[in-house]
């Protein structure tokens, strides 16, 4: 497989494998997601100047055009020369002795997947960057496609929807779908409509991802600021925001639980955090119904929902109404309203509407009918 007729520059994919910390871990998965954008590894190698071979090797064929048949050739005799060619005893960080085969189908594997990621990666950026406003899911539908990729053939969702975020492909290990952009007037011309549904949730969990952003926090960081509005807080807001993102990035497994919650087709639940807002210790927790019936709040992202926690510990004003509790805080400039449900007789309460609210005052006002809580 030889990748041309890149969008993005050549030298910026190339740059990108070469940019990337070698890092030995035994499993894959044991990196989440975005993660892999910043590290390279190769599940099962235990040397990390083997993983620096491969990955200058992965370079230099993205850089020379060279296809897989011939970067093998290359490779093949260095794998020899430190031991990891054809039947390999591998032995795991725990001491356990595993026999493994590196050959053809390995190397494939290795080849095409550092291939693919740079190339959609490049490829996302630029169709973000293009007018079109619509993606095109094609799973080229031949022999090969897997039937649950066939399921996801011809959907087309604006390319700001939250569906992408886990399903721009690949999607799985080999996977071989691809993304077109087209403008509004570009599907009427082919008389395709935008799907009314969202597709079933069919990635494999180490590919539940989008391989295109950088990191998708870094995303969320520009698409914030790009909303604040002007004035001398601005700097202020701007640090809170940082400090959010630290806060993010430190609990980077509830941040990605939080976003499959915008796609899985089967109920779902994620625990945020405990508190003792009800008058015990109980459970917060947020479903997948809650956060995709309420996808018409465009501007209430997963990064707005995983926030929940430290929003609880934060400054706020609380009402309660029987067993319901609506918090209102104010970050980044904006003022939130978070509505929360107690659930009798157990230890959970349920998230159950987040939104933003324009006049503050005016909310409290309302509010004051309730009982306010005292923090």
């Amino acid at each position: 497989m030889v990748f041309t007729g890149f969008q993005k520059s050549p030298t910026e994919l190339i740059q990108y494998i070469k940019d990337k910390k070698p890092e030995l871990h035994y499993n894959y998965d044991e990196l989440m997601h975005e993660a892999h954008h910043r590290t390279f590894t190769v599940a099962k190698i235990t040397r990390l100047d083997l993983l620096k071979d491969i990955q200058d090797s992965l370079a230099n064929a993205m850089d020379k055009g060279i296809g897989f048949e011939e970067w093998k050739k290359n490779i093949v005799p260095t794998l020899k020369e430190k031991g990891w060619y054809g039947k390999v005893e591998s032995i795991s960080p725990a001491g356990e002795i595993k026999d493994i085969y590196v050959g053809s189908r390995r190397l494939k594997t290795i080849f095409d997947t550092n291939m693919r990621v740079a190339y959609n990666r490049g490829r996302y950026q630029s169709q973000m960057e293009s007018l079109g406003e619509y993606f095109y899911y094609s799973a080229i539908m031949d022999s090969d496609t897997r039937p649950t990729h066939a399921k996801l053939h011809g959907t087309i969702l604006p390319k700001t929807h939250p569906f992408w975020d886990t399903h721009y492909p690949p999607n799985d290990w080999n996977c071989r779908c691809t993304v077109r952009v087209y403008t509004k007037k570009q599907l009427e011309n082919r008389g395709l409509t935008p799907s009314f549904f969202t597709p079933p949730n069919i990635a494999h969990k180490d590919w539940a991802y989008n391989v295109g952003k950088d990191d998708n926090i870094k995303q969320v960081y520009k698409d914030k600021v790009d909303l604040l509005p002007n004035g001398s807080f601005l700097n202020t807001v701007k640090k809170t925001l940082n400090e959010d993102l630290t806060y993010l990035k430190q609990n980077d497994k509830l941040y990605s639980e939080v976003q499959t919650l915008f796609t899985t087709n089967k109920p779902k639940k994620v625990e945020l955090t405990k508190t003792d807002i009800f008058g015990t210790s109980k459970k917060v927790l947020l479903s997948s119904d809650t956060v995709q019936g309420h996808l018409d709040r465009e501007e209430i992202t997963a990064y707005d929902y995983a926030l929940i926690p430290e929003m609880l510990q934060g400054e706020k004003r609380v009402f309660k109404q029987k067993e319901n509790v609506f918090v209102l805080l104010k970050k980044l400039g904006k003022n939130y309203r978070l509505a929360l449900k107690n659930i009798s007789n157990s230890d959970e309460i349920y998230a159950t509407s987040l939104l933003f609210v324009k006049d503050f005052e005016k909310e409290i006002k309302k509010l004051l009918k309730f009982e306010e809580i005292e923090e």
